[in-house]
């Protein structure tokens, strides 16, 4: 205030509001994972309401494909070597079929064969085998006895 002639014109503006919040809800509501992204697509794809056909012939399905490449992406980044480049096969089959299904042939069963062989992309990268070595083997064994 020292360098304001007029104190009234230098005072600070109480009916500015208060946005600090703003960031915190933004970081909250972004995807953070593989599955995040693929579940807010999934969720577009459902909301979009059209019932019988979701993204048939509209920006949506453009945008649900897109974000099914940011996936790929996000998984090539994460490289961990041979057990990565299967997971990108896996899912770069289900990004075809979900492309297949949105564009070309307009199927649901396209659409979904596509998002369960992403989901299953992601997961072969990400901790499939953990959950092999604890249930798989058991299981296989409780099977075969």
């Amino acid at each position: 205030m020292a360098n304001c002639p007029q104190s009234k014109s230098c005072a600070n503006d109480t009916r500015r509001p208060n946005y600090s919040w703003l960031p915190a809800i933004v970081v909250a509501i972004l995807p953070k994972c593989h599955f995040c992204i693929m579940a807010y697509s999934g969720a577009m794809a459902m909301c979009s309401g059209e019932m019988l056909y979701p993204n048939a012939g509209s920006t949506a399905s453009y945008l649900t494909i897109g974000i099914a490449f940011l996936v790929l992406l996000s998984m090539f980044l994460n490289y961990k070597g041979r057990k990565t480049k299967v997971a990108l096969a896996i899912a770069t089959l289900g990004v075809f079929m979900l492309l297949l299904g949105q564009v070309y042939f307009i199927s649901m069963v396209n659409y979904y064969l596509g998002v369960i062989l992403l989901f299953f992309g992601i997961w072969y990268n990400g901790s499939f085998f953990h959950f092999y070595r604890k249930y798989g083997r058991a299981f296989i064994k409780y099977l075969t006895t």
